[in-house]
């Protein structure tokens, strides 16, 4: 029985961790607690791991195996107790009124009890210890007569009193309970001139809000032979809806983030907004204090991605401007070091609109990443075009699985490469997706007989021949923003982030 993945059990444990994060009043509060207890769990798991791989044995057992995943849940229970003890009111009484405020389950409610007298319950254990051990000793000097005629009298009733009141079966059910929770579906709450309110706490400002064309993509199987299918405009299946996410920065210019700059800095947000609204550049912009905008409607397409390529389990998905929606964080990369700056409200404001888009349109995790690592140039094959969140988002935070970890598409089914300048500009070192995908394209050239270059050749063609589907179905040439680095960035110019 193969275990969970990595990004599973993350994802999972994130939606638990989340629910308990309710407990506590103020966002920042919520927001350390989740990081806190999931970076501890996440080295939990290592050091599980880590035993497990010196002991062979163990890890061949099938009944490992199958509690593997239970293993880690009991782990995290005992995380969130300890973390909420920290952070909850010190009164007892208190504590329980949050509890029963906000709903949480009857098993959690008595794990806290018993978390509050764990001290008297390990003196209580001892003292049980010793007791049996007395009575072990007394029940040597009975005769093997008495002794037989005792168990035959009470040991049916005994089994059965232990199954009953066994406490590993209560935390059991607890568990089990708890593993099968969702994320309620978000919903509208409120439309008024000029914003939004949704039941997760967002709140959408629709000042800004404009029109573009509509949607209108094809996503390609990802079984198939992408050297030898082709699809034509005339044949193919044109999807209207929105699958993914990406998220962007805004690469503006950036004011320190003190109380005595916030006139300036309000005046600079509110000129990025005219110039995404009349540039069409994202769907969504979120500024420095958390506030959320909508710029492009979500049904039409903003030209926020161009020459892109991701995939998920089942497709894959060239040209994301016409099937993911973009997110923007107003924020830019340090000039010494490509590490974008989130202020905390930016972190929490993009949990809650990931949750709003996601339900909204029904979004897979595996379809939120960023642009970054989607971002191509199809003159010379090299990923990483633009560079915005090619390192450090802070998927976890937002309630997502780590896409730096998986393999991307433009890698893996294209044969897209990168060159120094991409290596340098992110430190010396790719996302570790990167050599995944490229184990996969070698692997499928050898397997197709030919070397990674032919094949490279034939599907820059066949990117080529995906993104001019992509414009026939608009009824409309490249847009400037979608050629390639050498065709559109004069001699000096700094390279933007949308397309």
């Amino acid at each position: 029985m193969p275990l969970p993945s990595k990004a599973k059990t993350t994802l999972l444990h994130s939606r638990i961790v989340e629910r308990y994060a309710h407990f506590l009043a103020r966002p920042e509060e919520r927001l350390r607690f989740l990081r806190h207890t999931l970076t501890l769990q996440a080295e939990n798991r290592e050091r599980l791991d880590e035993f497990v791989a010196r002991h062979p044995s163990i890890a061949r057992s099938k009944y490992y195996q199958r509690h593997y995943a239970r293993l880690l849940d009991l782990m995290l229970y005992r995380l969130i107790v300890r973390e909420l003890g920290r952070l909850l009111p010190s009164s007892a009484g208190e504590r329980l009124k949050l509890l029963r405020q906000h709903k949480a389950p009857r098993a959690a409610r008595v794990y806290f009890s018993f978390y509050r007298v764990r001290h008297v319950i390990h003196v209580a254990l001892v003292a049980a210890f010793f007791v049996s051990l007395f009575g072990a000793y007394t029940a040597t000097a009975w005769s093997a007569r008495r002794v037989n005629t005792y168990l035959s009298k009470r040991f049916e009733r005994r089994v059965l009193a232990t199954d009953a009141a066994s406490p590993n079966s209560a935390l059991a059910g607890a568990v089990n309970h708890l593993r099968d929770y969702r994320p309620e579906k978000v919903w509208l709450v409120e439309s008024r001139d000029g914003y939004e309110r949704y039941s997760n706490g967002g709140r959408i400002i629709t000042e800004f809000e404009t029109g573009n064309r509509p949607r209108g993509f094809v996503a390609l199987p990802r079984s198939a032979d992408l050297t030898r299918v082709k699809v034509s405009a005339g044949g193919a299946e044109v999807q209207r809806e929105p699958v993914g996410i990406v998220y962007h920065t805004s690469e503006s210019d950036m004011l320190p983030f003190t109380p005595d700059q916030n006139d300036s800095i309000e005046a600079r947000s509110r000129g990025l907004l005219e110039y995404v609204r009349r540039h069409k550049s994202y769907n969504y912009l979120i500024d420095r204090f958390g506030q959320i905008y909508r710029v492009v409607r979500d049904e039409d397409a903003a030209h926020h991605a161009g020459n892109s390529v991701w995939a998920d389990e089942k497709n894959l998905y060239v040209g994301l401007n016409e099937s993911f929606i973009g997110v923007c964080f107003e924020t830019s990369m340090s000039a010494e070091t490509p590490e974008e700056q989130l202020t905390e409200a930016q972190v929490v404001a993009g949990r809650l609109l990931t949750q709003i888009i996601r339900s909204r349109h029904q979004i897979d995790d595996a379809n939120c990443v960023t642009h970054g690592l989607v971002s191509v140039n199809p003159s010379s094959m090299l990923i990483c075009f633009h560079y915005d969140w090619a390192r450090n988002f802070p998927f976890e935070a937002m309630g997502l699985s780590d896409k730096y970890k998986i393999a991307p598409a433009s890698v893996s089914h294209f044969g897209f490469t990168y060159d120094d300048e991409v290596v340098a500009t992110l430190g010396g070192a790719l996302w570790s997706g990167v050599k995944v995908a490229e184990d996969e394209f070698n692997a499928r050239a050898a397997g197709e007989r030919t070397t990674p270059e032919e094949l490279r050749a034939r599907m820059r063609e066949r990117f080529r021949e995906q993104m001019n589907l992509s414009y026939r179905f608009r009824g409309e040439q490249p847009r400037e923003g979608e050629l390639s680095r050498e065709q559109r960035r004069p001699a000096g110019e700094s390279r933007g982030t949308t397309d």
